[in-house]
């Protein structure tokens, strides 16, 4: 037994359907336009009955509306959409697949170029903040900010929800 694809069963599965008919026309013109419809693909009435007999008499409906698939799909346009965007402002070695930040990531790259800021505060917290990270895991909520905020000063790209996200309030 061949194969067939997905349009060529919907169709095949409507005029199967047609078969129901109280219409005797209705009836022989399914059955003549599936056996040409199969001979088209390669494939026949019996190969019909096999996929049945290999159903097990397991008829499973079907799991999504054409309409249902349609807005799937636009989500999944929609979500990979937001995810090229993401990418190009957040750069993967500051942020995991999901947009979180790698927090020693951010840390460390504020602690090299530290000799770049003015604010002897800003220089000291930049320099400090690595070993913090470490030991803790992530910055606190009050460093959370500052950390952000030195990391796009010192050139760091970064979501504008990740920093709404994270805004100090």
């Amino acid at each position: 037994m061949g194969s067939i694809n997905e349009t060529v069963a919907k169709r095949v599965a409507k005029l199967f359907r047609m078969l129901g008919s109280d219409f005797d026309g209705e009836v022989l013109a399914a059955v003549h336009r599936m056996k040409h419809q199969l001979g088209a693909e390669g494939l026949s009435i019996n190969d019909i009955a096999t996929a049945i007999e290999n159903a097990n008499g397991e008829i499973e409906e079907l799991k999504y509306s054409d309409a249902e698939v349609e807005v799937i799909y636009q989500k999944g346009v929609e979500q990979g959409r937001v995810e090229a965007a993401r990418t190009q402002t957040a750069p993967p070695e500051f942020f995991d697949d999901f947009g979180e930040p790698r927090w020693y990531e951010i840390a460390v790259f504020c602690q090299q170029n530290s000799s770049r800021l003015r604010s002897q505060w800003e220089q000291g917290f930049a320099d400090s903040i690595p070993g913090s990270v470490a030991k803790y895991g992530r910055p606190t909520e009050r460093q959370i900010p500052h950390l952000l905020a030195i990391f796009v000063k010192l050139g760091g790209r970064c979501d504008p929800e990740i920093i709404r996200k994270y805004r100090k309030v």
